[in-house]
């Protein structure tokens, strides 16, 4: 028996820079070196046949090594479920679930398909966009990608689909209004182009819906692995991401959201009691190392001091026994009494954006923090070391973001270059790394900076090579010409990222940072564990353990982003092959076969 339903999709990246340059490419062609079918010769009797495209050419993200569900899709078919409480809600990611056996489990095609969709997954969302129209079905295109750059689906989606008219674009929030016009819309069968939202996070959204069909939980898939975990609950260790507010109002010049309209930007709170319960939901039958860790999404944990100090009361007077990881600013530390706050609701470990040690560097991304390191008369070295210092005294452990290839970035030889400068920095300071590529992510000012200046490595907005390129808008590898002191070569910052990478997160640093940070944590426990309730308090220094190990999967991810494998250049060998410097090529020729098939 056949049930109406709606799919969200959560599309996963593919490797496609093999495709380059792409000139005379489509996205059809794209379509069938997925598939290994002929994608022009798709019709409405054959669609489902290009649906679903091979795992082995999946390029794998972080977001998937850490197992971190995209909390953007759940909202939002939490939302479609409480709107249309008479259709089913299918979340599918083409890999734990996928369209050949949703459709055939449900016994007909779905009323219309949701996509959200970061920069690096717009390829698949495209090419799926495209093989669903052959079908007539309505697809609903959003994310930070569409919101920012939509002129990409009038590039390359309208133009190879026979009924373009089934093709929309929701411009910022899916929220509870322009789900419920498109919801109509569709019903009638003439759904708009665009559609624009503008309230990011809404209350009584989260939660159990009966007509919503999540997908199997993700594993960290190295905590099975390891001698001292696999064999206890930690290896069910899971990252619960949550939204307690949403918006940024900061412009980082390679960040994309500061494309959006201020409107779209500006803080939304929950209700805090809203946020509690959700957290309660999660926790429903008991705590454990599958519910008790959760990711706060926010870019910044301290936008909104007055609320946000609110939700942490809320959460501190609670019953909930939570741990959670979050993104802050550096100077957290210059606020202790709002540190405490932090570290008893439950604050285990901090993202911080520390970006460079150059202070030439966080000028030229326009980074906020800069006036307060000149102020303090101190190098970036100090200024950082010393609020590392102050939370760490606190328990918390920390991991910062670096981009590498920046203007003022330098490179003389393996063992001297930013990227060893970083590692000396990091390993010194007992923190570990997100080692990020500088990435002109679209509608970033540095992405029209390239524009442009021309740049950008792979072409201008609307050809091929961009659209090949935006996979790897994942901050893994550079799509912009290195600066003269790289050589002007990507290749050379793919190796320092990668040194720097494998310092920072061998075995043996990052076990001497968790053990570092479970004694940190164990003597300035969370609310859980104050006064003598050792299980908790020892709970804590476990979350904080796991918390500093798990950062050591950057350099898991790195390793399988650089090799070569299954006929797919990894970054490290088509970099090479790309390679124009010919001194460069003879430098490296003998370091690049480690990592070829």
């Amino acid at each position: 028996m056949s049930i109406g339903y709606f799919i969200v999709y959560n599309p996963l990246s593919y490797a496609m820079m093999d495709l380059l340059p792409g000139d005379s490419l489509t996205p059809l062609d794209v379509i069938s070196y997925l598939t290994g079918r002929d994608a022009h010769a798709l019709n409405p009797d054959n669609f489902i046949e290009f649906l679903d495209f091979p795992l082995r050419k999946q390029r794998v993200t972080m977001i998937d090594t850490l197992a971190i569900e995209m909390c953007g899709a759940v909202y939002l078919q939490n939302q479609l479920a409480r709107l249309s409480p008479a259709h089913v809600i299918v979340m599918m990611d083409g890999k734990r679930k996928n369209f050949s056996r949703v459709i055939r489990e449900k016994g007909c095609l779905p009323r219309a398909v949701f996509i959200t969709s970061m920069s690096a997954t717009f390829p698949t969302a495209a090419m799926t966009a495209i093989v669903l129209n052959h079908g007539r079905i309505p697809v609903v295109l959003g994310g930070i990608h569409v919101s920012t750059t939509p002129e990409d689906v009038d590039a390359f989606i309208k133009p190879y689909v026979p009924y373009p008219e089934l093709v929309s674009v929701v411009k910022g929030a899916g929220d509870s209004f322009v789900l419920r016009e498109i919801l109509d819309d569709l019903e009638q069968g003439k759904p708009k182009p665009l559609y624009v939202g503008h309230q990011f996070v809404e209350n009584g959204v989260w939660g159990d819906f009966a007509n919503a069909e999540a997908l199997p939980p993700l594993k960290i898939n190295l905590l099975g692995q390891l001698p001292l975990i696999r064999h206890t609950a930690l290896k069910d260790f899971r990252i619960n991401p949550v939204v307690p507010y949403t918006g940024c109002p900061f412009s980082c010049k390679f960040c994309s959201i500061s494309a959006l309209p201020k409107k779209q930007t500006v803080l939304h709170f929950r209700d805090p009691d809203d946020f509690i319960e959700e957290l309660r939901t999660v926790q429903r039958g008991g705590v454990n190392f599958q519910n008790r860790y959760f990711f706060f999404t926010p870019d910044n944990l301290l936008f909104g001091k007055k609320k946000l100090i609110a939700l942490l009361d809320k959460i501190i007077e609670s019953d909930v026994r939570i741990n959670y990881a979050v993104q802050v600013s550096i100077d957290i530390a210059d606020d202790e009494m709002l540190l405490r706050k932090i570290r008893a609701s439950g604050g285990t470990h901090f993202f911080i954006g520390l970006e460079s040690l150059d202070l030439r560097n966080l000028k030229y991304i326009n980074k906020h923090i800069v006036a307060d390191i000149e102020k303090s008369k101190m190098t970036v070295e100090a200024y950082y070391a010393s609020k590392i210092r102050t939370i760490h005294r606190y328990g918390i452990s920390i991991h910062g973001s670096f981009i590498f290839g920046l203007p003022y970035d330098y490179f003389r030889s393996l063992s001297d270059n930013t990227g060893a400068d970083v590692a000396k920095f990091c390993l010194k300071n007992k923190i570990g790394i997100q080692p990020s590529t500088i990435t002109d992510l679209p509608g970033s000012e540095l992405f029209k900076e390239s524009q442009q200046t021309g740049a950008s490595l792979y072409g201008p907005r609307g050809t091929m090579g961009y659209f090949l390129s935006l996979s790897v808008a994942d901050l893994s590898e550079t799509n912009k010409i290195p600066p003269a002191s790289l050589s002007y070569s990507p290749l050379v910052v793919a190796i320092m990222v990668y040194e720097a990478t494998k310092k920072i997160c061998s075995p043996a640093a990052a076990l001497r940072n968790a053990a570092f940070i479970f004694f940190r944590s164990f003597a300035h426990p969370t609310k859980n564990g104050g006064g003598f309730r050792l299980r908790q308090r020892f709970l804590d220094a476990l979350c904080s353990f796991v918390s500093q190990i798990a950062v050591a999967l950057y350099k898991e991810h790195g390793d399988y982003l650089v090799r070569s494998k299954d006929g797919v250049r990894g970054i490290m060998e088509r970099l090479f092959d790309a390679e124009k410097n010919i001194d460069v090529k003879r430098q490296f020729a003998k370091y690049i076969a480690q990592f070829v098939e």
